[in-house]
């Protein structure tokens, strides 16, 4: 059973040599290639590259594209910073105001290299690789927002201005699904949106100011028959009830969350998947505990229909063997 006859089986409830790994490894990747982290972020073939060796050394069951969570916020203008060994971080915001937000325009993927780069990289990893699906980064609404107003301003936003702060989250779910329509056309069969922002919201402002803009970008993910997974980081556990009903096939968890409560909170409506911590259980771990904890995840939910692995992206220098370990965790547990 390759990777793509694992990942579709799994995920329509059939049986499967063992569970998929959609380990969200990020920068790690750049350890095959000996690239750094700016040449990750800003070259889409070296970083294919790099996650296409990742993905068969470590057993991956798809092919990460995907470096970091800033492209539409600096193609609405906010001043990017670009480190040789770490991820980019905004400088400054391109609003200062959130009222400042008519004078913005959703971009086009097109005409946006940063943003083009991910169509570009997505279609050259699946040429070069037949038996894994590529699984691109869509960054979701309110990370974009964050990342163009500055992260505790929004949240304020939120509060003070909500009419304009939910047209700056609009304006990045109309970019976000240009950017789902150009992936689907270069033939890519698994999306992940990653909002981590989102989670900051207590669940009454998710469920309000959120969901409905998560539900828009998974419809599209759904009419254009692409596969689809939410990421979020900290303990959603509250909001797993409404981000549950987003229309994502698969919900990720961190390691703040219970897998047990998780579970009855998503009540069967997604594929949950998690729940280690990539700190304490990988990056500073053994690859003898790392294998250990994932199997714990298991055990802690009876070995239920759901998938295991750490519960947010890896730290760039994390040991490849602790990392190779997951895979081993999960043919111990099976399909």
């Amino acid at each position: 059973m390759n990777s793509k006859q694992r990942l579709d089986a799994y995920l329509k409830g059939e049986r499967t040599d063992r569970r998929p790994n959609l380990t969200i490894i990020g920068s790690v990747v750049t350890q095959y290639t000996k690239i750094t982290v700016e040449e990750y972020c800003k070259n889409p073939h070296a970083m294919a590259d790099s996650a296409i060796a990742c993905a068969k050394d470590c057993r991956l069951d798809f092919i990460q594209i995907a470096s970091d969570l800033v492209r539409t916020a600096e193609t609405l203008g906010s001043k990017i910073n670009y480190f040789p060994e770490k991820l980019p971080s905004v400088a400054s915001p391109a609003l200062d105001d959130i009222e400042d937000v008519s004078k913005l325009k959703a971009p086009r993927v097109k005409d946006t290299k940063r943003l083009y780069d991910l169509v570009d990289a997505t279609a050259y990893a699946a040429s070069k690789c037949d038996d894994i699906y590529t699984m691109t980064l869509v960054t979701g609404p309110a990370t974009i927002a964050g990342n163009t107003r500055g992260v505790q301003d929004f949240l304020v936003d939120a509060l003070t201005e909500p009419e304009a702060s939910e047209e700056l989250m609009d304006i990045a779910v109309e970019t976000e699904i240009d950017l789902i329509r150009e992936l689907a056309a270069a033939g890519a069969s698994y999306l992940y949106v990653a909002d981590p922002v989102a989670s900051l919201f207590s669940p009454e402002q998710y469920k309000t100011l959120i969901l409905p803009r998560h539900q828009k970008i998974f419809g599209e993910m759904s009419k254009l028959g692409l596969g689809s997974r939410l990421h979020m980081c900290g303990d959603t556990t509250k909001i797993i009830p409404y981000s549950s009903t987003c229309g994502a096939q698969i919900l990720d968890i961190d390691h703040a969350v219970s897998f047990a409560k998780a579970l009855e909170a998503a009540q069967g409506r997604v594929v949950l998947n998690g729940n280690i911590d990539p700190v304490d259980d990988v990056y500073s771990a053994s690859p003898e505990h790392t294998k250990a904890a994932i199997i714990k995840a298991a055990d802690s939910i009876g070995r239920a229909r759901a998938m295991f692995m750490p519960g947010c992206e890896l730290p760039t220098l994390t040991n490849l063997e602790n990392v190779k370990a997951i895979s081993d965790a999960l043919i111990e547990i099976g399909g």
